[in-house]
């Protein structure tokens, strides 16, 4: 019994090592033969080479298996469909490819040439989704064929047992049978519903479990019955039959829901955000090593910028901001001074001229702006000091605007959802033209967009978009 959910997790784990491991290999060989003065040899020093990269390629293949195993790519969902695998190995390819990158740059720089990580990305994407379409096509193959098919017992003859049925009678490949139902009512005991037949009513539970070999037993009654069921737990759990539960009143208050424990009682945890720890691990290694070798890359600008803004304008170089982050916690941020001292004391008389709506003050053309500042917030280079509180842990590099505590008592009880969310240096309001946006409504309601959206990918993107938007000097 212990092996039948562990095995095809533990072989698509070594699949998946196997894979990365030959994209390497393929790879670093590839690289060696568009090299014309590195050709390759025909000899046993053909394959010394690329085994001095035996560390690189070790912690590749381990890091890929990591990186899929966050996304919960080995929870062995036979719903999911090839195109869901896709989506996975994209990411997965991405977020490994930055990583490499970054821990090259870090730790070893020089050591993979630039090309090769190209070529080992390009190579390594292809490979996992030939290798994704190969056991994707033997599971669907051999569950046509009658193998490795799930019987399962429904508990429940109502709206949401129909839905189910229909959807798994659509998609015979995911090799579930249903051995039958258990209705709350006796004298439906017999009846043939869906094309099966009502094995037995709740209390049947037992004899029903002790005549049919079953894998799962799904309840599917609605909210009001779940008094009912608590019978059918104890007999499955004296079993040690696995057990789903699809609720109404779970579809309808949270997209995330998960089973837990809470100081060792069992709990069901709701959230309304996106709180996927190994995601978050993962986004919180890329603002670390991104930011770090931002600061590490751009520390001779940040000089230029420094004296830039000391001989035009008397006052200190950097601005400190106090900012309200993540679940209202204060801390203290850095930008580059933009504006002349004492600017905020001259805020209350431009107030008539102020653009924007709700808590925020924005003007055009701001004569407290001084003509580096100018410069500076057209290509957001003013900006580039908060990758110290994005390495400190206090901001992420993309994530919702980040709130003054004076903005905060002004908002509207809609608005504070976006401080469940650590604040971003940049996020859908900056890469969409934020000059342009007057509403303050808007401003936010791109925040939650973001939040309720949240993905890996959808940070990358960001990111990208964010580039552009600096070099085009459209971010101001």
């Amino acid at each position: 019994m212990f092996w039948r959910p562990v095995l095809p997790r533990i072989l698509a784990q070594v699949a998946d090592a196997v894979t990365t491991l030959l994209s390497f290999v393929m790879a670093y060989y590839l690289w060696r033969l568009i090299q014309v003065l590195a050709p390759v040899e025909q000899s046993t020093a053909f394959f010394e080479p690329v085994l001095s990269h035996a560390g690189s390629m070790a912690i590749t293949s381990v890091l890929v298996v990591v990186i899929f195993q966050a996304q919960k790519a080995y929870s062995y969902q036979r719903s999911t469909s090839f195109a869901e695998e896709v989506k996975i190995v994209l990411k997965t390819s991405t977020i490994l490819w930055l990583l490499l990158i970054g821990m090259e740059f870090l730790v070893r720089p020089g050591y993979l040439p630039r090309t090769l990580m190209v070529i080992f990305g390009a190579v390594n994407f292809f490979l996992l989704i030939m290798e994704k379409f190969l056991l994707f096509q033997i599971a669907k193959a051999l569950r046509n064929r009658g193998k490795n098919r799930k019987s399962v017992l429904i508990v429940g003859t109502g709206d949401q047992t129909k839905r189910f049925m229909e959807t798994i009678n659509n998609h015979f490949s995911w090799g579930l049978d249903v051995a039958g139902f258990l209705d709350p009512q006796e004298d439906k005991v017999g009846q043939e519903l869906y094309g099966k037949k009502v094995l037995g009513s709740f209390n049947d539970i037992l004899p029903v479990l002790y005549t049919h070999q079953l894998d799962e037993v799904i309840i599917t009654v609605s909210t009001r019955r779940m008094g009912e069921i608590r019978n059918v737990l104890d007999a499955c759990e004296r079993e040690g039959v696995r057990v789903r539960i699809i609720s109404d009143f779970m579809g309808r208050i949270a997209k995330n829901i998960c089973a837990d424990t809470f100081y060792g009682l069992p709990v069901i945890s709701i959230s309304y955000i996106h709180d996927n720890k190994d995601m978050l691990a993962i986004k919180r290694t890329m603002d670390i090593i991104i930011s770090l070798v931002c600061l590490i890359v751009l520390s001779p600008l940040f000089l230029i910028i420094a004296i830039a803004v000391k001989c035009s304008s008397p006052g200190p170089i950097l601005f400190q901001w106090n900012v309200v982050g993540l679940n209202k916690k204060p801390f203290t941020s850095w930008k580059i001074r933009t504006m002349e001292v004492g600017a905020e004391a001259k805020k209350e008389k431009l107030m008539v001229l102020n653009e924007m709506d709700g808590p925020v003050f924005k003007i055009k053309d701001d004569p407290r702006i001084t003509r580096i500042g100018n410069f500076l917030r057209k290509y957001s280079l003013d900006e580039l000091p908060q990758l110290w509180s994005v390495l400190k842990g206090d901001m992420s590099l993309v994530g919702p605007r980040p709130a003054g505590p004076h903005e905060l008592v002004r908002y509207e009880s809609w608005h504070r959802r976006k401080l469940s969310c650590k604040p971003g240096i940049t996020c859908f309001w900056q890469v969409n033209g934020r000059n342009k946006i007057h509403k303050f409504d808007d401003w936010v309601r791109m925040d939650l967009e973001y939040i309720d959206n949240w993905s890996l990918m959808v940070d990358l993107k960001i990111l990208c978009k964010t580039v552009v938007t600096i070099i085009r000097g459209t971010g101001e």
